[in-house]
């Protein structure tokens, strides 16, 4: 990924991680709990995590959110 790994968006990552551990995909209300921020913020976050090159998530409204290869080396880097 070309942009710069935030802390912001090294927490998603590491709670997206955490919440996939158990092999389902991680709902917007789960991280918006645990990162303390509306479900809205949660949804724009994903979208652009979505769109990144290269995607470090997989994101289907209404079904959650699951890492991708990329998303989960770099999760693993946190």
């Amino acid at each position: 990924m070309k942009e710069i790994l935030t802390q912001s968006i090294q927490d998603y990552l590491k709670h997206i991680y955490e919440l996939n551990e158990d092999g389902l995909p991680a709902s917007t209300n789960d991280l918006a709990t645990r990162l303390n921020v509306a479900p809205a913020s949660v949804t724009g976050m994903l979208q652009r995590l979505a769109a990144a090159k290269p995607p470090l998530v997989l994101y289907k409204k209404h079904q959650g959110v699951t890492l991708t290869k990329a998303g989960e080396r770099a999760a693993l880097e946190v």
